[in-house]
């Protein structure tokens, strides 16, 4: 539970002080008779406190361990705290923290009362309660640091890295800021371990393991994945977020259904219990401008009710021809202790995404004669009409309760809303000839959509003991409702593009579309969940879990076979009950430092496409493998991991032809495919003032008969290995207010598939390996203003990111800038 943390302003009179300090000193020992030493006997928590001030850092320990700790500020002034991090009991950590500074301590129940170091005085002054608060999440945000001492996204048990059976990527707020990354797609671009491939201009997939990510968490709470529409799931501003965490692998326990591939959980930022405001200006390349303000504190005055608000406006240019992008973003959080126990907690962020000149696909990767075309990277098919406006609004509340057993209870309520308005028009059609660049037609169309998706999630923690010793157990039920409306409008009239492709500039009339259709589609997923993580010795546990889903889903298109208003119905109907997705995992510690560990989880995937004769294809089915090493060097402070994993699928879905009377595909299920591959992470403080993020991840993919996996609708497959670092160092000495900084990004060869009409048969393209160079810089000019300076692909690397989309392809971002500066109240 959050207990106020006072600062009293010093009193002028001594006598005053005096009383304060009484009052306290008595009140704590009085609790030490009625609860007696019960923090002598704390079980280990996980903690994650950088060295700093020794004011600040008690005030960490304070939340992160759920303490109260009575000081004065006359007795910590000045003193540095050195750095803890790990799973450590509350009296080790303190006894750390203290170390080297002459104080001492005194318990009294869950009250730690310090004492003034040897020749210091009594007098107190200013005094200050830390306590652990309910909700509170080990936020990154300030700590510098680019790692976490705990994350609860892989079983909602709130576990170090080290203690979790599986591999997870944490990306802190230090690591966003550094790399400049202002969306979630810039924070996966550079995420060990993951992929990126494009559809178009405003379209990205990102991928880990050999398979697309498509489960996303928002504070641990599930979101349906809208898929290749992405209706805004990888558009997301990262102003609102402390951290991203990333959990490689098949996730079923915690989100049911989905692709073996990660599961990424974005987390909040939280209000603060002091005043805190920032505001921050950016300027890059092709008139890329963007404003943040940040503002956070108490809102009453113990601090009992706090408040934070964001907001980030972007206006940008790109290196595409007409092609620009506005982006709004709104976001206010309240936190309020109802009673000691008990947190309430309520908030609502907006986005509003508008593009102008939008490309549906990207460009020919044939002349007509077979040759390959090389447009321009700036090169832009689309029309300068042609936009992708989506509009996303979240709306979240929870209750969390903390009992006198430790026991925890957490009920949230989660509603997302998204409208989005797509009108397209993108000159990519068929190839051009090599010399009149004449014969392209356009990709075009309308769409319009509303969808409201519902979350609830109510779950219990909490320990227990059994034989002797004490574990940890988490149960819980979610329930999640979408339903998803919308209007299509008749794109079917394939329009030649006038004149030549090379003298293509997005001039073209708007034309009038014709409503064609209206569809409406509704979507449950409903799963009860239990995990226990017990420990049958000191350097073992154990995990098992098992999570039980409900899954129906229900689409109906009416289109037009004639003019209106006769329709014709095209549904599509799949339902799955008891679905159970278990999981198992253990972990060893071999020493202070090393661990290994497995675990085993599996995970699956209603289908809605269907075959040739028009019935519902089986839900795909997968379970995954994992054997690791896993390693914590200098108090927590770096983490390693290295893990081996396995993962096997069953009736993935592949297209084998288009349905002439709806145009939709036509699909058979494969009957399996494989994954094998290794993983190896580093990220932390190598020393002081030297922090590195780094990955390198081989993942194979084949089906059962030996062939490489195509994707659908973006048909490529995906590297096989991606290597990542990036680091950044703070100089020492008369230079410690400069920061420089690098790193690289490396990807093997991927394939994708190009319909060859000459010969009747798919050709194979392929994208080379390549390596894309990153480097910073920060100046610190004073403790309130920095200035920040990114570039990416410093060497101006061509590349290809997109291939097999409609027989197209789609050019990587060329070299960019971008400064920043931080102002900090």
């Amino acid at each position: 539970m959050q207990r106020p943390n006072l600062r009293r302003t010093p009193l002028s009179i001594a006598t005053q002080r005096q009383t304060v300090r009484r009052t306290l000193l008595s009140s704590a020992l009085v609790a030490s008779v009625l609860l007696g030493s019960s923090l002598a006997q704390a079980a280990p928590v996980a903690l994650n406190i950088p060295a700093q001030s020794l004011a600040n850092a008690l005030n960490e320990l304070g939340k992160q361990a759920n303490l109260q700790i009575l000081y004065s500020a006359d007795q910590v002034q000045g003193i540095k705290s050195h750095s803890v991090s790990g799973s450590l009991e509350p009296v080790k950590a303190l006894e750390t923290l203290l170390q080297g500074s002459g104080m001492s301590y005194q318990l009294n129940g869950d009250t730690v009362i310090l004492n003034a170091p040897q020749g210091k005085g009594l007098e107190l002054g200013a005094t200050t309660i830390s306590g652990q608060g309910l909700g509170n999440s080990l936020t990154t945000e300030g700590t510098g640091s680019y790692t976490t001492g705990a994350t609860s996204s892989s079983t909602k048990l709130p576990l170090s890295i080290r203690e979790t059976p599986q591999t997870v990527t944490v990306v802190t707020r230090q690591n966003m800021d550094d790399q400049g990354a202002q969306s979630i797609g810039d924070v996966l671009r550079n995420a060990p371990g993951i992929s990126t491939q494009a559809y178009d201009s405003d379209r990205m997939e990102y991928s880990a393991r050999g398979y697309a990510i498509t489960n996303f968490q928002y504070d641990g709470v599930n979101s349906m994945y809208d898929g290749v529409f992405d209706e805004g799931a990888t558009k997301v501003d990262m102003a609102l977020y402390d951290r991203v965490d990333i959990v490689k692998g098949a996730t079923g326990l915690l989100s049911g259904s989905g692709e073996p591939s990660a599961t990424v959980n974005l987390i909040r930022k939280k209000p603060t219990r002091e005043f805190k405001a920032s505001i921050t200006g950016s300027a890059g390349s092709w008139d890329n401008y963007r404003t943040e303000g940040d503002i956070s504190g108490p809102l009453n005055e113990d601090g009992s009710v706090r408040g934070r608000f964001v907001t980030a406006l972007q206006d940008a240019d790109s290196y595409l021809d007409h092609y620009s992008k506005k982006n709004q973003v709104f976001y206010g959080i309240l936190e309020a202790d109802i009673t000691p126990d008990t947190l309430f907690t309520f908030g609502m962020d907006y986005q509003d995404i508008k593009p102008r000149g939008s490309s549906w696909t990207g460009n020919p990767y044939y002349f007509s004669n077979y040759t390959k075309t090389d447009f321009s990277r700036s090169f832009n098919p689309a029309t300068d009409w042609s936009r992708r406006d989506v509009q996303a609004r979240t709306t979240f509340a929870s209750l969390e309760h903390r009992f006198a057993n430790d026991w925890k209870i957490k009920g949230t309520l989660n509603q997302q809303v998204n409208d989005h308005d797509t009108q397209l028009g993108s000159a990519s059609g068929d190839m051009p000839d090599p010399v009149t660049g004449e014969g392209m037609f356009f990709y075009w169309g309308k769409w319009e959509g509303h969808r409201v998706q519902n979350t609830f999630d109510l779950n219990a923690t909490g320990p227990f003991s059994l034989f002797g010793r004490e574990h940890e157990l988490v149960v819980g039920y979610t329930s999640q409702e979408s339903r998803q409306t919308g209007a299509t409008f008749d794109g079917s009239l394939f329009q030649k593009v006038p004149g030549s492709i090379f003298d293509w500039r997005g001039k073209y009339p708007k034309p009038d579309f014709p409503k064609n259709g209206k569809y409406e589609t509704n979507q449950n997923q409903n799963s009860a969940y239990i995990a226990a993580r017990f420990k049958p010795t000191d350097d073992l546990s154990l995990i098992l879990g098992s999570r039980v889903s409900d899954f129906q889903y229900n689409s109906t298109y009416k289109y037009y076979v004639q003019a209106p208003p006769t329709f014709e119905d095209n549904k599509t109907t799949s339902k799955q009950h008891g679905r159970v997705t278990p999981y198992a995992g253990a972990v060893y510690d071999i020493n202070d430092t090393y661990s290994v560990y497995a675990s085993y989880t599996s995970i699956y995937k209603p289908v809605t496409d269907r075959s040739i004769s028009g019935t519902t294809l089986a839900p795909t089915e997968g379970n995954s493998y994992e054997i690791g090493l896993k390693s914590e060097y200098f108090d927590g402070r770096l983490n390693a991991s290295i893990a081996a994993f396995r993962t096997e699928q069953k009736k993935l879905p592949i297209q084998i032809g288009t349905n002439p009377n709806t145009n939709e595909g036509i699909f058979e299920s494969l009957d399996g495919a494989t994954t094998k591959g290794v993983e190896f992470e580093l990220s932390g403080e190598i020393m002081p003032d030297w922090n590195i993020s780094a990955g390198y991840t081989y993942a194979q993919t084949r089906s059962d008969d030996g062939e490489r996996v195509y994707g659908y609708p973006l048909e490529t497959t995906k590297p096989e290995n991606v290597a990542k670092l990036f680091t950044t160092y703070r100089l020492p000495g008369v230079l410690n207010k400069v920061t420089v900084g690098g790193g690289v990004n490396w990807q093997s060869p991927f394939y994708g598939k190009i319909y060859n009409n000459a010969k009747g048969d798919y050709d194979i393209i392929e994208q080379d390996s390549y390596a894309l160079v990153n480097l910073m810089t920060r100046y610190e000019y004073n403790e309130h203003l920095t200035f920040n300076l990114n570039a990416n692909n410093v060497f101006d690397k061509k590349y290809l990111t997109g291939l097999g989309n409609f027989n197209t392809t789609y050019y990587g971002e060329p070299r960019s800038l971008m400064l920043t500066t931080k102002y900090t109240f």
